[in-house]
């Protein structure tokens, strides 16, 4: 972590989580060979444990004319426990212990008791007879309601609720206020993500590949009186967090887990990097069913939960009915012929921001670049629909390059079966290739545009795939967003080898379809 100074800084004064050893029935992490470094020698640096028993750093420089920095290094040995689990805690809960109290508590960013989220909360629990139940029903629709979005104007559980979007922040707090409207203590977890992959082994050799940025990173705890907090990752998970997941910090919201700095004259720019080599990285999977619900993938291990016998689980006598959704807006009208259309998976950030300035203090914000290294070993391919007989010119991909030589170009073919088709079973045309020294070499991602011939290549309505491709030693990254906020389930996938396309992917790449609808009179060109 890194400060830029300009000019002279007075003071600086940067507080900041450590890792964090605990327990619970899902996850264990215990971390070794903790050592930090700070440059230049700073006037003080002082150890500061919370009120929920987090522990930071705080380091402070005076008369700071140089940029300055700290560096941790740390060892976390991390285990990830998916055995089945049993609970009988009903709902609604009772008896919560004062100790867990707190975390039923509204803030700022998480509005547990504002009326909409309860109404919005009781709804969805209104058929629940346990807590596991009640919690599944909130994660689920979380999970579906939420796209992932970079740079949202708020983190706030309201804002989120509203506008159905938001980073992993926003996720925690939506979730944590619905779940402490109706009685469930949640509180939100600040941590490290890690990029390395872990695959889940699904029928016939394929494997869904579960993946996220490297950075800071945002998830919660859910209470459970019979099992104790329990992990879950509103975008990945329930009841555990994979051995990808390094916790820092717990607390109400996110303002109590968060480093934060601040300075006078002036705050000077911030920046982070984070570099994990895994050790040992063991990993053993058997999955054991599937349900319909929410769409995106979210793991879980199996829980058996009921009442306990006897028990009578006092319920609200009317749950609040959700809003009433206001009235459909009609769909536009089909384009008409020779009409220029553009479609796809188009929002991506040029670049992420990694802190944000909050009156005179900075706050470290919890996301992270997410991109595919997508010319190494992987070939990648992202799946689309063409609603209306399209003549395409272009398809543009929200790329990066980093180096290298060579040319990218991109293949487009047609479905089979939910994988990208073979040479031999479906025609598909090829772009113009684009040479690497024709791309700039600048900060973030931008669109990278892929031609094809005017006329050569006419879609009819249906499924179609983009592939991909290089040619000598390109160093690109294509940007993507967590979750399926494109399309559902196996529209993104890759491979290592020709065209086995053996792995499921969890995400959505982001590109741009561009054309002109098609007077089916006048056609031309070769169908694919």
């Amino acid at each position: 972590m890194s400060f830029s100074v300009q000019q002279e800084v007075a003071q600086l004064t940067f507080t900041f989580a450590l890792p964090a050893n605990f327990s619970n029935r899902g996850v264990d992490q215990q971390v070794d060979n903790f050592h930090l470094s700070v440059s230049p020698r700073p006037a003080s640096v002082k150890d500061k444990t919370d009120e929920f028993g987090n522990r930071f750093k705080v380091v402070t420089w005076q008369g700071l004319t140089q940029d300055a920095s700290v560096a941790l290094t740390f060892e976390p040995r991390l285990k990830a426990q998916l055995s089945a689990m049993e609970s009988s805690a009903p709902f609604p809960l009772s008896g919560v212990p004062a100790g867990e109290q707190i975390f039923l508590k509204p803030t700022p960013l998480v509005q547990a008791d504002d009326p909409e989220m309860a109404a919005t909360a009781r709804s969805l629990t209104a058929r629940a007879t346990n807590e596991f139940e009640a919690v599944n029903a909130v994660l689920n629709y979380v999970a579906d309601k939420v796209k992932y979005t970079y740079n949202p104007k708020s983190y706030d559980a309201l804002y989120t609720l509203k506008t159905g979007s938001g980073n992993c922040q926003n996720y925690a707090h939506l979730s944590m206020a619905l779940l402490r409207s109706v009685g469930i203590p949640a509180r939100i977890v600040g941590g490290i993500s890690l990029k390395e992959p872990w695959k889940v082994p699904l029928d016939k050799g394929s494997s869904l590949v579960q993946s996220m940025g490297q950075g800071g990173h945002a998830w919660m705890e859910i209470y459970f009186p019979d099992l104790g907090w329990l992990s879950y990752d509103p975008q990945q998970s329930k009841q555990f967090t994979s051995t990808r997941h390094v916790k820092q910090t717990h607390g109400l919201d996110s303002h109590d887990i968060n480093d934060s700095w601040s300075a006078s004259p002036y705050l000077p720019q911030y920046s982070e990097s984070v570099d994990a080599k895994f050790l040992d990285d063991q990993i053993a999977l058997k999955p054991m069913g599937s349900t319909s619900l929410p769409r995106p993938y979210l793991m879980s291990n199996a829980v058996k939960a009921e009442a306990p016998q006897g028990a009578v689980t006092p319920r609200p006598a009317e749950p609040l009915p959700l809003p009433l959704p206001e009235k459909p807006t009609p769909p536009p009208p089909p384009p008409a012929a020779g009409q220029t259309v553009e479609f796809g998976n188009m929002e991506f950030p040029n670049m992420v921001e990694n802190f944000r300035v909050e009156g005179n203090q900075g706050v470290r914000v919890l996301d992270k670049e997410t991109s595919a290294y997508a010319t190494s070993v992987n070939v990648y391919a992202q799946a689309f629909q063409v609603d209306h007989p399209l003549a395409l010119s272009s398809i543009a991909l929200a790329m990066h390059k980093f180096g290298g030589d060579g040319s990218v170009f991109i293949d487009i073919v047609t479905d089979d079966h939910g994988k990208p088709s073979l040479p031999t079973v479906g025609a598909g045309f090829r772009s113009r290739p684009v040479q690497l020294d024709d791309i700039s070499r600048r900060p973030g991602y931008y669109w990278v545009e892929f031609p094809f011939e005017r006329g050569e290549v006419s879609l009819k309505k249906g499924k179609y795939w983009v592939i991909l491709r290089k040619s000598g030693e390109a160093i690109m990254n294509w940007f993507y967003l967590p979750g399926k906020p494109y399309s559902t389930g196996e529209d993104t996938r890759s491979t290592a080898k020709g065209y086995r396309w053996e792995d499921v992917l969890n995400w959505d790449f982001v590109f741009k379809v561009k054309g002109q609808i098609i007077d089916k009179k006048k056609k031309k060109g070769g169908d694919v």
